[in-house]
């Protein structure tokens, strides 16, 4: 697939508020533009919050179809009893309450596109329907058996894994295949970091010029501390958090402490299983020797691939002891005496399966079954190139 020029990018930027310069922001959008003035089905896959929606707006608004209507669903906010006579239309009587003919988001969606949102939702008996409509452009209203013939194009968005929803029986395999010709996945905001500037710059711009008041920017820090964020919520987690920011604040410049208080409390204090403190000594790490630098690489991938937290804190005593960077410990977990903010943590000497080789091992061993062995993705997880990640797979044996 031929990527996107930055002149491409930037008018997507500009037009539609796609922001991105990662790798996967980047094949998205490459993507996006090589499909969009085909007719082709798309199906866009990404978790909750990372503009799924933007994207199928984009690919109407880049078509032939940009004209005609872009007619918008969520499968999973209408009621199973209703939706196949929401997207197919009904006859009058065709169910209590039906008093009169209507037309279903089909019909109103002709010569334009229909998208269909958690598609992943949508019951087997109206996935049937669905799969006519896409082959022969065929439907009947509900109580009705008179064909009537559509014109659309299908955009449908899932966060589920369809695949897994096929092998459990949920999902007909045969709509599956349909849909799945043309994929364009968004990866969630954890996995492209380095956007978070990018996108802040994009959202404060946009809620101040909104408001009619300036935008003073962000401090580094403040970026910092977004950017080590796990952002379930992804970007529209941090689109509604910036706005919310800017908009109290009246444009202030972003601070460290700004950012901090306008965090919940669960993103402060499971960021790292510890006070919000030990966020800002992360950042120092980075200005340090290449060993401790190393270590930091490790100390944030080990967190955010670990799924154990208590294992996760105990690697984490023993990284910043080895490295002398102070850190402070949670009450509850204080089993003697406290160190003072200028003291380095004492620990017992390193047991041999906490040396370094093994959890560098260990982490790549994560990364591999989290992404299913895919190594491209297991790179930018890990922050190294996929050079090195081969060259680690060798040395340690892994396959």
């Amino acid at each position: 697939m031929v990527q996107a020029s930055p002149q491409l990018l930037k008018q997507l930027a500009l037009r539609f508020g796609l922001i991105g310069q990662s790798d996967g922001m980047v094949q998205a959008m490459s993507r996006l533009l090589q499909v969009a003035p085909t007719d082709l089905s798309v199906l866009i896959t990404g978790e909750t919050g990372t503009g799924k929606e933007v994207f199928a707006h984009a690919v109407h608004d880049l078509s032939v179809r940009k004209k005609s209507a872009f007619v918008s669903v969520n499968c999973g906010a209408i009621p199973e009893t209703l939706l196949e006579s929401e997207l197919f239309g009904a006859e009058k009587g065709a169910f209590t309450g039906s008093v009169e003919q209507r037309r279903g988001f089909f019909e109103t969606a002709h010569k334009g596109t229909i998208f269909l949102d958690e598609i992943g939702e949508m019951p087997i008996g109206t996935q049937v329907k669905l799969l006519r409509i896409l082959e022969s452009g065929e439907f009947s209203r509900l109580g009705s058996s008179d064909v009537h013939k559509v014109d659309v194009r299908l955009v449908a968005a899932t966060n589920r894994d369809l695949a897994y929803e096929v092998r459990q029986g949920r999902f007909r395999q045969d709509l599956f295949f349909r849909l799945n010709s043309v994929n364009i996945h968004l990866p969630p905001l954890r996995q492209h970091p380095d956007d978070i500037g990018l996108l802040v710059e994009y959202f404060g711009q946009r809620v101040a010029d909104k408001n009619s008041i300036a935008y003073k920017g962000i401090d580094p820090r403040a970026e910092q501390v977004l950017t080590a964020l796990p952002w379930p919520g992804n970007v529209r987690e941090l689109r509604n958090l910036i706005e919310t920011m800017i908009t109290l604040e009246q444009g202030a410049r972003i601070t460290e402490e700004i950012v901090l208080r306008y965090l919940p409390a669960p993103s402060q204090n499971e960021l790292l299983g510890a006070p919000s403190t030990a966020l800002m000594r992360l950042t120092d790490v980075q200005q340090r020797t290449t060993a401790e630098a190393d270590m930091q690489m490790m100390y944030r991938t080990l967190l955010q691939l670990s799924s154990d937290v208590a294992e996760v804190k105990t690697v984490l005593r023993h990284l910043l002891s080895m490295s002398n960077i102070p850190v402070d410990v949670p009450h509850d977990q204080r089993t003697q005496e406290a160190p003072t903010p200028t003291q380095p943590i004492m620990t017992e000497p390193v047991h041999e399966e906490l040396e370094l080789s093994n959890l560098e091992r260990k982490a790549i061993e994560t990364a591999l079954r989290r992404t299913q062995g895919n190594r491209r993705e297991s790179a930018k997880m890990l922050g190294i190139s996929e050079r090195t990640l081969y060259r680690k797979i060798d040395e340690y044996g892994l396959q």
